[in-house]
């Protein structure tokens, strides 16, 4: 009985000595990466300073979300064990490498990668200011939306453009267009080609689930038709989608 006293005070000793150790080790941990988060925000101050929030909207905004979350990644605890933020720092590293490219080839007076591959514009008559939304028509078709600069069906999507395709069939007589729209970020022209690729890919998965390609026209306002108002992600996310018209 007299040595249980002294057994509770050592069971203290051994957890705070433990728990030191823990905090220790997340201290140096964080410091290690002080170094690379330093660098990061030099690098983001200069590409700023520099235009690319203009020029290189896409890789700036990818770049600075990257660095949010590297520097939560690295001085909190509760990212351990967590597969999906594993290659959080070699997909950092890749951000920024892009932001580098973009920054000398436009120094250097080079056309960006992305502006090669990007289709033919719609003709200007086909477009609307961001103002003419208002007039979208109604569809009972269903949008299908979009991560940010892709242009690949996502599993929600998918649903959409299944029941899509189901009220097609049955109304074999409708024709439709589709809208490819993006969202306010990157240049006009980018967006135009990137809203073409994700019309084009709605009106492809149509096509495989048995809908007459001939019934299907396609067309893109980039970031000119707006769904939804405002400057962040909830904003956004909604824009990046396709809105069916019928005929």
């Amino acid at each position: 009985m007299d040595q249980m006293p002294e057994v509770k005070r050592n069971s203290r000793l051994a957890l705070i000595c433990a728990l030191a150790a823990l905090l220790t080790a997340g201290c140096a941990t964080s410091a290690s990466y002080r170094p690379e988060i330093d660098r990061m925000k030099g690098e983001l101050a200069e590409a700023k300073a520099a235009g690319a929030e203009t020029f290189a909207a896409e890789e700036y905004a990818a770049a600075e979300a990257c660095l949010d979350w590297y520097t939560h990644y690295v001085t909190q605890f509760d990212h351990f064990g967590d597969v999906t933020m594993a290659n959080l720092p070699a997909r950092c590293r890749a951000a920024f490498a892009s932001l580098r490219s973009k920054l000398v080839a436009t120094r250097e007076g080079r056309v960006p990668a992305e502006a090669v591959a990007t289709p033919a514009a719609p003709k200007p008559e086909a477009a609307a200011p961001a103002a003419a939304r208002g007039t979208e028509k109604e569809s009972v078709l269903k949008d299908a939306f979009f991560d940010f600069d892709k242009s690949s069906i996502r599993p929600d999507a998918k649903q959409s453009l299944d029941e899509n395709a189901k009220w097609l069939k049955a109304n074999p007589n409708a024709a439709l267009t589709i809208e490819g729209h993006c969202d306010e970020r990157g240049t006009r022209e980018y967006n135009l080609g990137l809203g073409q690729r994700r019309a084009k890919a709605a009106k492809d998965y149509l096509v495989s689930a048995g809908i007459n390609p001939k019934r299907i026209k396609i067309i893109s306002y980039g970031k000119e038709r707006p769904f939804a108002s405002g400057h962040d992600e909830s904003a956004w996310k909604l824009n990046r989608r396709v809105h069916f018209v019928l005929q």
